[in-house]
């Protein structure tokens, strides 16, 4: 690959380009930008828009004063005394596209992927608000061949990895001959341009005036939302005639906003695609859920449960402790179960997820980090401590999201177990509610 593919679409810092090309930075195509704008008081990051007092963000030694970013550091140290390197994008050219989905829409489904193709061609931004499990992906598909066979570069953005992960062998599927980047931070292939891309938000910091369409997938997770520098780097990777959509099950006060104030068109779809409601969680009191744990005891309840199980189980924890506490107790107690646990960092995160998929776990045990995206066929879910406020209203959502999702296997429970119910769980079952009613539910 070229150096001018490799920056194509993006700003790059020299320690981000491979050093085989950094000998051809000084030719003509490649632009060269100042990385911080400097003001007498101030030092502004032209990656992610953040702005600084100079004595916050100032480095000092004896050979020189630079000032750097703190915001992005993540995706490597933005300093004043450094440059960006980029070359823009080239103008759309139609192609021939190999689309392999041999599947049917529902009429809802059909409906809203028809809007989407629709609107794309007026240049409108899109908000699909459609129940988890309403098959957005699949939704997708029109939408992504019309823009593909345009010539348009096109990116599914997420704020989550376990999201990307699951998407991409899926496009792979349906666009079997079209090269697809991967992105995300501990990723170890090669860069690679290509006219569509899979990728974490936060990678989309590095793209600038890249996209003609950007669908952000859960546009309400955490990291994304409220968070200005995703949502900045989001409309920066897009061209000036590009379009966004946003896909959410949940969305917030913020975007209904800018629907109300017509800035976006609007669609929801409120059944699954196989025609069955949403399971609607049961809560069950225990004053004396937390201590248990910390005492070494299992819940009645909770066991119970587990040892009437007839499908998997995913068990959502508010942290990594309790969770960790929690699975040492259950290998005791049931040694010919298949248990285990993850959250964001542990290192066999994605094995794992593969093996529970396969059905190869009785158990999972997990954070939040789990909440949205992931498919796994027949389970039940478990929240314990459903009372704990990172368990927001849109998280439990999301949560109770995960069962009966597949055709085969369309019910399943969902057990909130608290110490004193909140609001965001009464919110969650009454969202659930109100979705299965307006999808003609009783």
């Amino acid at each position: 690959m070229s150096l001018d593919n490799f920056l194509r679409g993006r700003k790059l810092l020299k320690k981000e380009i491979p050093a085989k090309y950094h000998r051809q930075l000084k030719q003509k195509s490649i632009q060269k930008e100042k990385t911080m704008k400097l003001t007498k008081t101030e030092a502004f990051c032209l990656r992610c828009h953040t702005r600084f007092k100079k004595e916050e963000c100032m480095i000092e030694n004896k050979k020189e004063l630079f000032f750097y970013c703190s915001e992005c550091i993540g995706l490597g140290r933005v300093e004043s005394r450094q440059f960006f390197y980029y070359v823009p994008e080239k103008s759309t050219v139609k192609r021939k596209v190999d689309f392999a989905w041999q599947g049917e829409l529902t009429k809802g489904q059909a409906y809203i992927s028809k809007r989407l193709v629709k609107y794309y061609r007026q240049k409108k931004p899109h908000l699909i608000h459609a129940v988890t499990g309403a098959g957005k992906t699949e939704m997708l598909f029109n939408l992504l061949d019309h823009a593909l066979k345009k010539g348009h570069r096109v990116a599914v953005a997420s704020p989550r990895v376990d999201v990307c992960l699951e998407l991409f062998p899926r496009f792979q599927e349906v666009f079997p001959n079209e090269k697809i980047a991967l992105l995300y931070g501990n990723s170890d292939k090669e860069y690679e341009y290509t006219k569509f891309v899979v990728t974490t938000t936060h990678q989309l910091l590095r793209f600038y005036k890249a996209f003609d369409l950007i669908v952000v997938d859960e546009v309400d997770a955490f990291p994304y939302a409220d968070n200005p520098v995703l949502e900045f780097g989001t409309k920066n990777a897009l061209k000036k005639t590009g379009q966004l959509v946003y896909l959410t099950a949940t969305p917030s006060e913020k975007l209904m906003n800018q629907i109300n104030q017509k800035k976006m068109v609007y669609s929801q779809l409120s059944k699954r695609y196989h025609g069955y409601q949403l399971p609607v969680p049961t809560c069950h009191f225990n004053y004396f859920l937390s201590r248990s744990l910390e005492k070494g005891e299992l819940p009645n309840f909770f066991t119970n449960v587990l040892e009437k199980q007839n499908r998997q189980c995913l068990i959502f924890f508010p942290n990594i402790d309790r969770m960790k506490v929690c699975y040492e107790l259950l290998k005791q107690k049931y040694p010919d179960k298949k248990i285990t646990y993850v959250y964001a960092n542990e290192p066999y995160r994605e094995e794992k997820i593969k093996k529970m998929r396969r059905q190869e776990i009785d158990w999972l045990l997990t954070t939040t980090i789990l909440e949205r995206g992931v498919t796994f066929p027949n389970i039940d879910v478990i929240v314990y401590e459903s009372h704990h406020r990172v368990f927001n209203t849109a998280s439990l959502v999301q949560i109770s999201g995960r069962v009966g999702r597949k055709e085969e296997y369309p019910t399943g429970s969902i057990y909130f177990l608290h110490s004193g119910k909140t609001k965001a769980m009464r919110q969650a079952i009454e969202q659930i509610k109100e979705m299965n009613h307006r999808g003609g539910f009783k």
